[in-house]
């Protein structure tokens, strides 16, 4: 096997491990899978919090590896379960919509103590 067949057939096992399922409508549910890790999902808003319609949300991996979804019509987004061996603290999750600029993204974090099953992660955009 050629060493060009090895690194796209590794590169393949990678987004396969991490690879989530993204919703706009915000499906969201139990792990179908064992391997199945943390679900991000949330809103994006105004600063009147008014829910922004098809705002591009996007899931980047510490690593390289980025996720893209779109809101529903309730602002909502959703990333199904990332493999097991990502950590949430290594997600990042920012927002974009023409004629808005990203104000800042609220985090809400779990208890302490608790396993994390999902993060709910809100962008608050303005007009600009």
């Amino acid at each position: 096997m050629s060493k060009l067949h090895v690194a796209f057939i590794s590169g393949l096992a990678c987004c396969a491990l991490a690879a989530p399922l993204a919703h706009a409508a915000g499906e969201m549910g139990e792990a179908k899978h064992k391997d199945e890790g943390v679900r991000f999902f949330g809103f994006v808003k105004d600063g009147a919090g008014k829910p922004i319609i098809e705002a591009k949300v996007t899931a980047q991996i510490k690593g390289g590896i980025k996720y893209v979804t779109h809101t529903a019509k309730n602002g909502m987004y959703s990333f199904g379960g990332f493999n097991k061996s990502v950590k949430p603290d290594d997600v990042t999750i920012t927002c974009d919509k023409e004629k808005f600029q990203q104000a800042k993204v609220i985090r809400k974090t779990p208890a302490a103590g608790k396993a994390v099953k999902s993060v709910e992660t809100e962008c608050r955009m303005q007009a600009g």
